[in-house]
């Protein structure tokens, strides 16, 4: 089943925080005065350097063929208009690889207002693997502007122009005056693209789009990464028959956080709810318009849950650091359809888990800024809320490994201190209303 909708397009995006498409102030200076900057024109150009990396290591590209250690990531000089004139990289079996630009620095400060990223870029395969854009900064440069889905749609089509506006990649706070990576094409997964003419305009044509993280998670769609294509709408299609079945009195709606009660939980699970009737709506990697999109196309089918339990969030902070203000506007859309659908339910919002090992992480902040709209927005509209993120945590609040080896999702402890939570709101709303 193709993955490629009208929805999917608008994960083209200018991904940042609801400002980071507004034009800065006036005061600067006008951004025609302005040279290119060139970053590649054949080579590198001085003081940049190019590398190349995977998610376990990295390698200054010196030659006409470089290759990491681990073999998962190569570069080659091939020909373009004139000899050697591009780069062709190839990479696979690595969730974060890659070719960016360093030991340099820019003051870009001037030229995000009309400015623009320019590239060209040759996509030979890319159906099991990603490409975004960023640029990194000292702060507040953590956006990164998805390319999978225009890359599937022009695999294998040769040669192709791109100009993607500058303000899509940082927020208006970000301090600008020493960039250090002005271009940083991110991948993953197994694909191979070739890249040439990489420069920075001060007054660009765009053309791609930029949209904000608000319409992003607001729009229903589907989750299209090359890691779930293959289980995403099977799962789906499973669910429906679930919840055609009409005979789940608990609903639990989230990512994969939720969706581990099926594994790493179900010890657990089994223990405390066995005996409850329940439609699990965990996903793994889903943000807020994938639960929006699924719920729009019938995931609820026939139940009438007594108790409907979300948290969902965590990956528009992880994958594209929407701002929380974008997060709860998607929590928002997903209640109304759960007013629609199941309107005898209670629901229970919960707090974001935490994540990252220590509480100043931007994505650790972002997520607790997130949750305290959550916290008015189900006192507004009369619904549950729980906050039991402390119980994860060191007293100086340190996510530990043990906790969540990954700092990001529990194991069978953090199930359990989850388990325990839950089970007044069960007991309550499930067990004493009658089975």
């Amino acid at each position: 089943m193709s993955f490629t909708s009208k929805s999917s397009l608008i994960a083209l995006v200018c991904s940042g925080l609801l400002v980071a498409c507004e034009p800065q102030s006036s005061s600067v200076q006008s951004p025609v005065e302005l040279e290119p900057i060139k970053l590649y024109q054949g080579q590198s150009l001085q003081p940049w350097q190019l590398v190349i990396k995977s998610h376990q290591e990295e390698q200054l590209v010196s030659a006409e063929l470089t290759q990491l250690a681990d073999g998962l990531v190569s570069i080659k000089r091939v020909d373009k208009e004139g000899q050697q004139d591009a780069l062709l990289l190839n990479f696979k079996d690595s969730w974060s690889s890659g070719v960016y630009l360093k030991n340099g620095s820019v003051d870009l400060s001037q030229y995000v207002a009309q400015g623009t990223v320019e590239f060209d870029l040759k996509v030979d395969a890319i159906q099991q693997g990603k490409v975004d854009l960023l640029v990194a900064c000292e702060s507040n440069c953590k956006h990164a502007y998805r390319l999978r889905e225009w890359a599937q749609e022009h695999e294998g089509q040769g040669w192709q122009h791109l100009a993607i506006p500058l303000r899509c990649l940082v927020d208006n706070s970000a301090n600008l005056t020493q960039v250090s990576q002005p271009f940083n094409l991110s991948t993953g997964g197994k694909g191979q693209v070739a890249l040439a003419n990489v420069l920075i305009k001060a007054n660009g044509n765009a053309n791609m789009p930029c949209h904000s993280a608000m319409e992003l998670a607001t729009t229903p769609d589907v989750l299209n990464e090359y890691w779930s294509v293959d289980w995403w709408m099977t799962r789906h299609e499973q669910k429906l028959a679930q919840a055609n079945l009409g005979e789940a009195q608990l609903v639990m709606i989230g990512d994969s956080i939720t969706h581990g009660w099926e594994n790493d939980g179900k010890a657990v699970w089994d223990e405390h709810f066995g005996d409850i009737n329940t439609l699990n709506l965990g996903y793994g990697g889903d943000r807020t318009e994938n639960v929006l999109w699924r719920l729009q196309h019938g995931e609820l089918g026939k139940t009438e849950p007594k108790l409907v339990v979300m948290m969902i969030g965590t990956n528009n902070t992880g994958h594209r650091m929407d701002s929380p203000e974008a997060i709860v506007a998607g929590v928002d859309k997903i209640l109304h359809e759960l007013k629609q659908q199941v309107p005898k339910a209670k629901v229970l919002l919960l707090a974001i888990f935490p994540r990252d090992a220590k509480p100043d992480s931007l994505a650790r902040i972002n997520n607790s800024q997130a949750t305290a709209l959550i916290q008015q927005l189900a006192k507004e509209q009369g619904l549950l809320f729980a906050d039991f993120n402390a119980d994860f945590l060191s007293e100086d609040g340190t996510l530990t490994t043990q906790m969540m080896p990954d700092l990001l999702h529990p194991k069978a402890k953090g199930y359990e201190i989850w388990a325990q939570q839950l089970t007044p709101f069960i007991e309550q709303y499930i067990r004493q209303s009658g089975q």
